[in-house]
C-alpha cells in the first residue's frame, strides 16, 4: 500500500499543496486536476525527488525520508521531464539505468522491458534520433525493467499521437493488474480505463473516487463535462 498523509509543501509564501490526504493499492489511479494544481510537485513528492514542509509518504510501509533507500527500491518513476541522455544507445541507456537499481539477470531484465515496451527495433539507435513518443517508451522501459510493485508516470502521453497515447494507456491498464500505478495526466481519455482517480484542485484534493462514480458526475457520463462540473463547484 503507499499512504500519503497530511501533504503540505510551500514555495515561499506560495502554498503548492495544503493537506493531502489518500492511500493507494493495486490498480491505475489518475491524478488529474488543472493547471497549477499541485500534480507535478506532489508526483515529485511520492517519488521522493522533493521534500514535503510537512505530513509523510510511506511506500509499503517504508518510509519515504527515513527509509529512503528501501522506499526507493519499489519505485519506478518518469517524470514529465526527459532525462534521457541523447547520445547514448538505447541499449547502453537501459543497461545503464538497470547497473543503476542492481538488477539481477541484468541482460534479460533490459531485453524483458525493451520487449514489453515493443522498443527492441531501435535498441541500437541513439535516443537523440527517436521520435517523442519513442523517447517515452524508453523511459518507461528503463523504469521498469526492475519490476518496480510503484510505477509513478506523469504526463506520459503528452505530446504523442493517438496511437502512441492508446499504447501506454493499454500498457498502464496491464501494469497495473499485478502492481500500483500513479498516473498524472492533463488529457482526459488517459482516465477512461482507470480504476480510480484523484483530482487536486489550488493545491487540495476535491475528489476521490473510482472511475464509474466520477464518470456519473456528467449526464452523459462525458469526462471532459465530469471535470469542467467539479472544477466550477470549486469556483463557486
Amino acid at each position: 500500500m503507499i499512504e500519503v498523509r497530511h501533504i503540505s509543501k510551500n514555495f515561499g509564501r506560495h502554498c503548492v499543496l495544503d493537506d493531502v490526504n489518500f492511500c493507494l493499492k493495486t490498480g491505475v489511479t489518475a491524478l488529474i486536476g488543472e493547471n497549477g494544481a499541485g500534480k507535478s510537485t506532489l508526483m515529485r513528492i511520492i517519488s521522493g525527488y522533493l521534500k514535503p514542509n510537512c505530513g509523510e509518504v510511506k511506500i509499503f510501509d517504508k518510509d519515504i525520508e527515513n527509509q529512503r533507500l528501501e522506499a526507493l527500491s519499489y519505485i519506478g518513476y518518469v517524470p514529465e521531464i526527459s532525462a534521457l541522455y541523447g547520445e547514448m544507445r538505447v541499449y547502453d541507456f537501459l543497461v545503464w539505468m538497470a547497473e543503476l537499481r542492481l538488477v539481477p539477470l541484468l541482460k534479460e531484465a533490459v531485453l524483458a522491458a525493451a520487449k514489453q515496451m515493443n522498443i527492441t527495433d531501435v535498441l541500437d539507435e541513439k535516443i537523440e534520433n527517436l521520435s517523442k513518443g519513442f523517447k517515452k517508451r524508453v523511459e518507461i522501459a528503463a523504469a521498469i525493467s526492475y519490476e518496480p510493485k510503484f510505477l509513478i508516470l506523469d504526463e506520459p502521453t503528452d505530446g504523442l499521437d493517438p496511437m502512441q497515447k492508446i499504447e501506454i494507456r493499454e500498457f498502464m491498464k496491464q501494469y497495473g493488474k499485478k502492481n500500483t500505478v500513479l498516473v498524472s495526466t492533463h488529457v482526459l481519455e488517459d482516465i477512461d480505463k482507470v480504476d480510480r482517480v484523484l483530482m487536486l484542485s489550488s493545491g487540495k484534493l476535491i475528489k476521490d473516487t473510482d472511475i464509474n462514480d466520477f464518470k456519473k458526475i456528467s449526464k452523459n457520463k462525458d469526462l471532459s463535462e465530469a471535470f469542467r462540473i467539479l472544477c466550477a463547484q470549486v469556483k463557486e
